[in-house]
């Protein structure tokens, strides 16, 4: 015999704003993982290659060569102070998620739009005040 009794029970459902906004965090949290542990790796890699990089003068009898090792070991450390300043601002923007401040611009307090953090996902700053910000160090 089927069960005929009823519930009073409704499940609740979240709004969908908010199961939409909660969904977008955790892509964006998931792509700011995944680009960290890249870049990491890419450090671990780029660190790895400038070992074999080496510009003892003895090695390079032509000052040519020496100068072409130089210019590699300056290319190399400056990818890597280029990807750790990324990593940095990759896990400002891990730590911004979890104190809820992420895709909040820094200088208006404005919500940065999806598709820029989609781009840049460790934007500061809505595109806007980007502009500004660049206009601003250009003219002084």
């Amino acid at each position: 015999m089927r069960n005929t009794s009823s519930s009073n029970h409704v499940p609740r459902v979240a709004p969908l704003k908010y199961s939409n906004i909660h969904r977008q965090k955790h892509m964006n949290y998931a792509d700011l993982e995944n680009e960290l542990t890249r870049l990491r790796a890419r450090l671990a890699c780029e660190t790895r290659m400038s070992h074999l990089i080496t510009s003892e003068p003895e090695l390079f009898p032509d000052p040519i060569d020496q100068a072409a090792a130089e210019y590699e070991s300056d290319i190399a450390l400056s990818v890597k102070l280029l990807t750790i300043e990324k990593l940095r601002r990759i896990e400002q923007a891990l730590t911004s998620l979890h104190t809820r401040s992420y895709g909040i611009c820094s200088r208006c307090n404005h919500q940065i739009p999806p598709a820029r953090l989609r781009v840049q996902p460790d934007s500061l700053y809505c595109v806007p005040c980007l502009t500004t910000i660049e206009q601003q160090s250009d003219g002084s």
